[in-house]
């Protein structure tokens, strides 16, 4: 046996008393069996009303099981009338949290924050391994439209110690709108996949609101696809459960791409959508066809779809020169009730075996009952819209890469341009957006805007609105804002009763996009501009 020497022996106690004060005096967090805790921030916008709205998911890892107690909150000068409540869930293991079905997760404690510096209480434990912690809030229904919900976790409380949790960035937080709720999200209703937004401002109100339930997978027809309807009577906060317009039966036998408008002031609205091959797999033997379906009641209710295929291409087309047209499709979203009472659309049309399309304006001025071609409208365009401008002009917004096309009718529709032109201050991908009009009174007189939807830049995210106060020459950039500030796609406009506006819009992964609607107000989009 070896023997230590009396300094050697001196040498060990001051090593020990050393570990001893050491562990004494060790940071907090390592008492326990937390490890790390990561915070991940919403910095989406959120909506007046809405329940259950995430402000942070915390994954806490943990080196053994231990007590939760509290979290120590900071909410970063947020107006406190804004929040109605703050909940705390657990998912435990499971890194996946949808606000619309909290009761999948378990509720570990609530407050109703009344300072900056606050703690909730929690219940339950922390296993070893990962956790999921979820922070939602209630938003009051009275909060103020612009002002943020911030909030910074610091410090999480344990039986066993506290954990000083570190923000690497500063949270943003999320933004108050006057509404914003997700109608569809991928797997709802036994349907994989959802796409193709289209909304419309009903007489009495409602908003009407159409979709492609894409069942099996995101693809386009000729994949097995209904389309949907969806109204909300409160402004958007809450929707009726969907209903089918045109049920799919199959590959080959589905329906999408529908396009909205009025057909009176009595509560029509008019449906069109295409069905069957598929744009790129039609023939004039067997057509992609194009239907129509009629509300009389504000989108409640809708009739079977009527094939008006014949009136545009195909082998039964009355015109020699569109008997041989290949396939096509209506732009979906707005469609254009003028005074005039005149129905348009526009499509994208393959007139032959080249791997392009061509933009026609259809028309009807006796409510569907018969439909008209125009000129064409453009050479290689896609997706495009159409709006009445204030002398009785059209002007059509056209899909195109790298900058937005557009070009003018003088004669209700009939005849266009010879050649397109390009808004050079629109800046966007090949992708579908709308366009409708605005109108509204100030200082007595009225005035009317033009509204545009659309991804900003060279692929499909950061959907904008813009507007224009001269009939559509010009979008300038301070009177617009980025309302998807992430991958986002197609997208559709409405004006509300209230003169607030709506935009339904496909956002998020864009191999799965949830389908989200928002309202704001004209003087938030513009930033008081229009005052």
């Amino acid at each position: 046996m070896a023997f230590l020497s009396v300094s050697e022996m001196k040498k060990h106690r001051l090593f020990v008393f050393g570990l001893f004060l050491a562990y004494l005096f060790q940071p907090s967090s390592a008492f326990g069996g937390i490890i790390d805790v990561h915070v991940d921030n919403d910095t989406r916008f959120t909506g007046r009303g809405n329940r259950h709205e995430l402000l942070c998911h915390l994954t806490v890892t943990a080196d053994s099981e231990t007590n939760l107690k509290a979290l120590r909150l900071d909410l970063c000068k947020t107006d406190l009338t804004n929040i109605e409540k703050m909940e705390m869930f657990s998912t435990d293991t499971l890194n996946r949290f949808d606000e619309r079905h909290p009761k999948n997760a378990l509720l570990i404690g609530a407050i109703l924050p009344k300072k900056q510096n606050t703690d909730i209480l929690l219940r339950g434990k922390l296993h070893e391994g990962k956790n999921h912690l979820w922070l939602t809030c209630n938003v009051s229904t009275k909060a103020q439209e612009g002002n943020v919900i911030r909030v910074q976790p610091q410090i999480l409380l344990t039986d066993d110690g506290d954990f000083q949790i570190i923000n690497d960035e500063a949270n943003q937080g999320r933004e108050i709108l006057l509404a914003h709720t997700t109608l569809y999200k991928p797997g709802d209703y036994n349907s994989k996949n959802y796409r193709i937004p289209a909304i419309i401002t009903a007489v009495d109100g409602s908003l009407v609101a159409t979709t492609d339930r894409r069942k099996n997978n995101q693809g386009d027809l000729p994949e097995d696809i209904d389309v949907v309807c969806n109204v909300s009577h409160d402004g958007g906060h809450t929707w009726s459960e969907p209903y089918t317009i045109a049920q799919g039966k199959g590959f080959g036998k589905g329906f999408g791409d529908a396009a909205l408008v009025k057909t009176d002031n009595q509560g029509g609205l008019m449906a069109v959508f295409v069905g069957g091959a598929g744009l790129w797999a039609s023939t004039p033997s067997n057509p992609n066809r194009f239907y129509m379906s009629l509300s009389n009641d504000n989108g409640l209710n809708w009739s079977e779809p009527k094939d008006i295929t014949h009136f545009i291409h195909g082998d039964d087309c009355e015109d020699a020169v569109r008997q041989k047209w290949l396939g096509g499709f209506f732009a979906s979203g707005n469609g254009l009730l003028t005074r005039s009472g005149r129905i348009m659309f526009v499509a994208a049309m393959r007139e032959n075996e080249a791997y392009a399309l061509n933009n026609y304006l259809f028309y009807s001025d006796d409510k569907g009952a018969t439909w008209h071609i125009s000129g064409r409208a453009s050479v290689g365009g896609d997706e495009a819209k159409v709006v009445e401008l204030a002398d009785g002009s059209i002007l059509m917004s056209i899909r195109h890469g790298e900058k937005r096309w557009y070009n003018i009718s003088k004669d209700g529709g009939l005849t266009w341009q010879a050649e397109v032109s390009v808004w050079d201050d629109l800046k966007a991908p090949a992708c579908n957006g709308d366009i409708i009009r605005y109108q509204f009174e100030m200082q007595g007189n009225e005035n009317s805007l033009l509204l545009q939807s659309l991804p900003y830049g060279d692929s499909r995210k950061d959907v904008r609105v813009y507007v224009s106060y001269d009939e559509g020459k010009t979008w300038p950039w301070n009177s617009s804002r980025c309302i998807v500030p992430y991958s986002s796609a197609y997208s559709s406009l409405c004006v509300l009763k209230d003169g607030t506006i709506g935009l339904y819009v496909e956002e998020g992964d864009a191999n799965n996009y949830e389908m989200v609607f928002y309202n704001f107000s004209l003087e938030w989009l513009t930033g008081n501009r229009n005052q």
